[in-house]
C-alpha cells in the first residue's frame, strides 16, 4: 500500500475513523495551491484509495473560501525563458495527474465548497463524487478571461456535468456560477445556506462512511466507465463487479441482517 506523504505546508490531513479529512490551509491566499500541495494531494488520493481504514475522503478549505486555484504568483518571471512546449510537458506529471487519480479512486470523495472555487480549485471540486456547496459560493473558470485555455480537466469535466451550451457559457464567457445555480444545473450535488454547509456535508460524509465501501467503489468505477463503454462490454464489467461485491464481508452482513430483521452493520470490507 502506498504511504501518505510527509507534512505539507498549506495542507492539513486528519484521519478520524473511516473519514480522511483533507483541508487546503492557505486562507491568506484564498487557499491557492502550490506545487507541493498539488503533488501531495495526488499522493494522498492514491494512498487513500488502497487504505483499508479509509471509507470516504472529505476535501474542504480553511476560512471563507474553498480554493482559488493555483497560486500564479509562484510562477513569476526570472531566469531563462523555457523551451517551447515546457508547459504541456510539466502538466503531465503535475496537475494532469490529479483529476484522473480522483476519478479512478474507488473511495468516495466529498468536497464542501464555500466562497470561491476557481480554476484548478473548481476542477478539484467537480472531480469529486459529491459537492455540497453554499448557495452563495462561486464557481469560476477564468481561463479564457485571462487569454489562455482551460487546464486540469476543466474542459472535460464541465461539459459532462452540465452539457455543451452551459460549458461554453462558463468557459468561453467566464460566467461565475453561484452555488444555487450550480445545484440547479447539476454541476454540484446540492446547495445549502452557508450556515448549514458544515452540517450538511458532515451528514453526507457520515452516510457514505457507513455504507458498503467495496460496493460503493465498484459502482463508482462502473459509472465513470459507462460514458465511453459499449453496452456489451459494460455488462461484462457489471458482472465482474457483482462477483467481487458479492464476496465482500458487507454483502454477507447484509444477508444476515435481512434474515435477522435488523439493519446491517457495514464495516467497509
Amino acid at each position: 500500500m502506498k504511504s501518505y506523504p510527509a507534512a505539507i505546508d498549506g495542507l492539513v490531513v486528519e484521519h478520524n475513523g473511516g473519514v480522511l479529512a483533507v483541508r487546503f490551509d492557505r486562507p491568506d491566499r484564498r487557499n491557492a495551491l502550490t506545487d507541493e500541495i498539488v503533488l501531495g494531494l495526488i499522493d494522498i488520493v492514491d494512498a487513500a484509495s488502497s487504505a483499508e481504514s479509509v471509507r470516504v475522503i472529505h476535501i474542504t478549505g480553511t476560512g471563507e473560501h474553498f480554493c482559488s486555484g493555483f497560486d500564479l504568483s509562484l510562477r513569476g518571471g526570472g531566469g531563462d525563458k523555457p523551451r517551447a512546449g515546457a508547459t504541456q510537458r510539466q502538466m503531465r506529471w503535475h496537475i494532469n495527474r490529479l483529476v484522473p487519480a480522483m476519478q479512478q479512486c474507488q473511495t468516495p470523495i466529498v468536497a464542501s465548497v464555500k466562497g470561491w472555487a476557481i480554476g484548478l480549485g473548481m476542477n478539484i471540486a467537480l472531480a469529486s463524487d459529491f459537492v455540497v456547496a453554499a448557495d452563495d459560493a462561486r464557481f469560476w473558470a477564468p481561463f479564457v478571461d485571462s487569454a489562455f485555455t482551460p487546464d486540469s480537466g476543466g474542459s472535460w469535466l464541465i461539459p459532462r456535468l452540465v452539457g455543451i451550451a452551459r460549458a461554453k457559457e462558463m468557459i468561453l464567457l467566464g460566467r461565475k456560477v453561484s452555488g444555487k445555480d450550480a445545484s440547479d444545473w447539476g454541476l454540484v450535488h446540492s446547495a445549502v445556506p452557508n450556515s448549514e454547509l458544515e452540517e450538511a456535508a458532515a451528514a453526507l460524509v457520515a452516510e457514505l462512511a457507513d455504507r458498503p465501501t467495496v460496493a460503493l467503489g465498484l459502482a463508482k468505477k462502473l459509472i465513470h466507465g459507462a460514458p465511453t463503454s459499449e453496452l456489451e462490454p459494460h455488462l461484462a464489467q457489471e458482472g465482474l463487479a457483482l462477483e467481487l461485491s458479492s464476496r465482500s464481508e458487507d454483502f454477507h452482513e447484509n444477508s444476515r441482517a435481512r434474515r435477522e430483521s435488523r439493519d446491517p452493520d457495514f464495516t467497509g470490507r
